[in-house]
């Protein structure tokens, strides 16, 4: 389920720039590919057609996002007929397993374990 060449990408939801920016590095030195990244749930779906957003695997959003959270996203795309990996990320209690099932996601707590992340993501995208 590769994006077309060897390289993971994955698109990052998270309105903190600092949050995001550890993540694009921390898996970049795994050769995972973390673009493009949007500040809130609303800018990912104003470009769901996006030719950027059509070469991810998946999908990791902040579970804290302004106006929409990141449950809710996931629900919005799910109803649009979304089929790629979601991953929900938080500091906060993760949501309860019904909803995490509901919703097809996966969840992982900040602060990153970037050994957990990755792991995450090569699982979920040999799927």
């Amino acid at each position: 389920m590769l994006n077309g060449d060897d390289v993971i990408q994955i698109a990052y939801v998270e309105d903190e720039p600092n949050i995001s920016q550890l993540l694009v590095s921390g898996l970049g030195l795994f050769g995972i590919k973390v673009h493009p990244v949007y500040m809130s749930a609303e800018e990912l779906l104003a470009n769901m057609d996006n030719s950027d957003l059509a070469q991810v695997d998946m999908l990791f959003f902040d579970i804290r996002l302004p106006r929409m959270t990141g449950v809710e996203l996931a629900k919005e795309l799910r109803a649009r007929g979304e089929k790629r990996p979601f991953v929900l990320v938080s500091a906060w209690p993760p949501p309860s397993k019904e909803t995490l099932n509901a919703i097809g996601a996966e969840f992982l707590p900040k602060p990153f374990d970037f050994a957990d992340v990755v792991h995450t993501i090569q699982r979920l995208v040999a799927k």
